[in-house]
């Protein structure tokens, strides 16, 4: 046998050799996969697999979910909640109420009525003396003689003789005090007439 004989048989076992041991590593891996998945349940290995491969369909879920929490939320926070009889302590009853306001009107027109308004003459030329709610008219003549039934020239408007200052009709200004320019002889002092109407204290 020559020498390249000899070669040529070590390199086919060492060829061989190598085989053998690339089968055995493969079927121990094998073996080993096969342990594996004999451990690992079947249904928990797809679930993770199939939630590997769809990230984004699961992002898309819990943010739909997220937008339906809110939108729950929210339209709980436009619901209406009737408080029942609990408010009914708080607010008056209706007939309370226009009690009260009848009451006040009744009272603003009273006080309206006993507020004493100042003296003036009306349309027909009268003196209106209004106290304490109640209005008297008197034909007082700008003499302030009570009993005189005019002394002085016709009106031009309203041609009537007591009237003196100007016409009497619808007149803001009255007539306090008249004093005579000229006296009766023999009398201690001239002659002064007092509005008897008038409310106030007239100094000389």
């Amino acid at each position: 046998m020559s020498s390249n004989d000899v070669l040529a048989q070590i390199a086919g076992l060492a060829k061989a050799a190598a085989e053998l041991e690339n089968d055995f590593s493969t079927d121990s891996e094998m073996q080993q996969d096969s342990e594996i998945c004999d451990e690992v349940d079947a249904e928990l290995f797809d679930d993770f697999e199939t939630k590997k491969l769809q990230p984004s369909s699961r992002k898309e879920s819990s943010g739909t979910s997220r937008r339906t929490r809110m939108a729950h939320r929210e339209l709980q926070g436009l619901q209406f909640a009737n408080p029942g009889d609990e408010m009914s302590r708080f607010l008056p009853d209706s007939v309370d109420i226009i009690s009260t306001n009848r009451s006040k009107r009744v009272a603003a027109e009273k006080q309206a009525d006993l507020r004493d308004e100042p003296l003036h003459h009306d349309k027909t030329g009268k003196l209106s003396v209004t106290a304490k709610g109640q209005t008297l008219f008197f034909d007082l003549c700008d003499c302030l003689v009570v009993e005189c039934d005019g002394c002085h020239w016709p009106c031009k408007q309203c041609k009537s003789r007591k009237c003196l200052i100007g016409c009497r009709q619808n007149r803001k200004e009255m007539v306090i005090r008249v004093e005579e320019m000229y006296t009766v002889t023999e009398a201690p002092g001239p002659v002064v007439n007092i509005n008897p109407y008038f409310p106030g204290q007239i100094k000389d």
